[in-house]
């Protein structure tokens, strides 16, 4: 009887010994749902189809909700054991302090779930604390000079509360974008001309740091860490809060803007304007957006363009846009609006159900007929890229677009008077440049490593045209600077793909401060090492 159990004994303790350092981390993070759920019932909700997913069946639509609204489809593939919903400061408190107490256990934040790098605001076998809805709020003071707003708040949430009030905030240019995530990585706005970037327009954050302490940051408080989190990112603490400067807008709120399609045989023509608008642009008001797109199905590739217009007026002064006004266009709705409406344009940026990823390139905007010349090379490798794709697949649906965002030193300059100084480190002597976006969705789940794949060697592409043909070319109105870091620096955090270097981008003298700043407030590397986003490198 003895030697009949010896041999089962051992096995099982043999398959024990194996499994336990993989149920450890299973066990830590079942103690923190549990924990949170203990504290905060009704705001915790554990994974529906889990063995724990009874506990909250009341919290199964949040928590599918939390789930599935990524602009990245695939984001949901990574399942939170539980998803936590904090209302306030002290319950984020709470979680950090519980986290801390587990640390195998991996977190993510989540406020808009717009950045489609895979892991930045979705968890896979961790705690998701997810902002919406319990922090979702925008909230006008009285005197209406700014606006308290919740880390679950999208900008079209800002717009709707200043709206009535003939005002906006300085923040997303598309509606359907978390206010957390835009404000770290900088905010580029239709308003960025006049005041900056979204982060230079923070009056101040409330903030949650990594031993679990509740601070504010502004600049008469906590300020290293104020600096830090405008541009920064997510490596420094949690924003539960933020109170913005909120500005008078138009003619109390209506503005002048719409889209504009055009057919792949302006191309030429855009292009030359948006680089004249960059050089050239005198209006602060004034804004645009160019995107040049390539649709590829059943072994096509159909390219077209469509800009963005805006102007923080009824109506543009004569003259203003009339490069772009020259050029046939195939499709208008520029018109007078509310300025929330321009943000809700293309369903506020609201691209749900695909596969999505995202990539920067910067640019130096070299003065005429040069900057043309590489704007159109660089027009033609991506289609010769993506015409030569579109034949290895004719099944899939597939959308590259890129989008050339103007950055002129205007823009600079703006930031530094109304915010002191970010992390990005723009400076108006650096001359103008552009942003470049590269956007790619796609439909099918087989595609989910080569689309990003394609989409990487695409944006090398071009950058390495440029580094090849035009290197060294001062931008327009440079005056000073090192112009072979420049030329490709900074790049934009908000539009970045994982592994780009951000911060690295930003100069060794941003990098340095803003790693002294981490090591400050994050000693443990809670932050850096628990959750996703641009981390820093040795």
């Amino acid at each position: 009887m003895h030697l009949f159990l010896t041999g089962p004994l051992l096995w099982l303790l043999a398959e024990a010994a194996l499994l336990s350092p993989l149920l450890s981390p299973r066990r830590d993070v079942n103690a923190v749902c549990s924990t949170l759920h203990s504290k905060y019932p009704g705001h915790l909700a554990w994974d529906p189809v889990s063995l724990h997913g009874l506990q909250t069946l009341r919290g199964t639509l949040e928590y599918n909700a939390a789930l599935l609204d990524y602009w990245n489809v695939k984001s949901a593939s990574n399942r939170p054991v539980c998803a936590f919903f904090p209302a306030d400061a002290e319950q984020v408190s709470f979680a950090v302090r519980t986290l801390n107490a587990h640390p195998s256990v991996r977190f993510a934040l989540k406020s808009g779930g717009h950045n489609p790098n895979l892991g930045f605001s979705s968890v896979d076998d961790g705690v998701l604390i997810a902002f919406r809805p319990n922090s979702r709020y925008a909230v006008p003071a009285p005197d209406g000079r700014t606006i308290d707003v919740g880390a679950g708040a999208k900008w079209e949430d800002v717009y709707s509360a200043l709206q009535p009030l003939g005002k906006a905030a300085v923040g997303g240019r598309l509606g359907d974008v978390g206010v957390i995530g835009l404000t770290l990585g900088g905010g580029l706005s239709y308003l960025s001309a006049q005041y900056g970037f979204a982060c230079d327009n923070v009056v101040s954050f409330q903030c949650v740091l990594a031993d679990g302490a509740i601070v504010e940051a502004s600049r008469t408080s906590h300020s290293d860490l104020y600096f830090a989190l405008r541009g920064g990112g997510n490596q420094y603490a949690i924003v539960t809060s933020m109170t913005l400067k909120a500005y008078d807008v138009g003619d109390q709120g209506m503005v002048w803007g719409g889209i504009r399609t055009y057919t792949a045989d302006k191309v030429r023509a855009l292009l030359a304007a948006v680089s004249n608008f960059t050089t050239n642009g005198q209006d602060p008001k004034a804004a645009i957006i160019p995107n040049f797109a390539f649709i590829s199905a059943a072994g096509l590739n159909l390219p077209a363009a469509l800009v963005f217009y805006f102007y923080d007026g009824r109506e543009p002064p004569a003259g203003l846009f009339d490069e772009f006004d020259a050029i046939p266009h195939l499709t208008s709705s520029t018109a007078i609006r509310s300025f929330v409406s321009i943000t809700n344009q293309v369903l506020g940026g609201d691209m749900k159900g695909l596969r999505f990823q995202i990539r920067e390139n910067t640019f130096p905007n070299m003065p005429m007929p040069t900057m043309s010349s590489f704007l159109h090379d660089h027009f033609q490798k991506v289609l010769e890229s993506t015409t030569d794709e579109a034949l290895t697949d004719l099944v899939d649906l597939r959308l590259l677009t890129f989008a050339v965002q103007p950055i002129p030193r205007g823009i600079a300059q703006a930031s530094l008077e109304m915010g002191g100084g970010n992390a990005l480190g723009l400076a108006p002597e650096h001359g103008d440049r552009v942003w470049v976006e590269y956007d790619i969705a796609w439909a099918s789940p087989l595609c989910d490593e080569k689309c990003p794949d394609f989409l990487r060697q695409t944006a090398d592409s071009v950058l390495n045209l440029h580094k090849r043909n035009y290197a060294g070319i001062s931008p327009t109105n440079y005056i000073e600077g090192d112009i072979d870091f420049l030329s490709y620096n900074p790049i934009f955090m908000n539009d970045a793909m994982s592994d780009q270097k951000v911060l690295k981008s930003y100069g060794d003298e941003v990098y340095q401060r803003l790693k002294v700043i981490h090591k400050k407030y994050d000693p443990e590397g809670f932050f850096s090492t628990r959750q996703g986003g641009f981390h820093f490198s040795q």
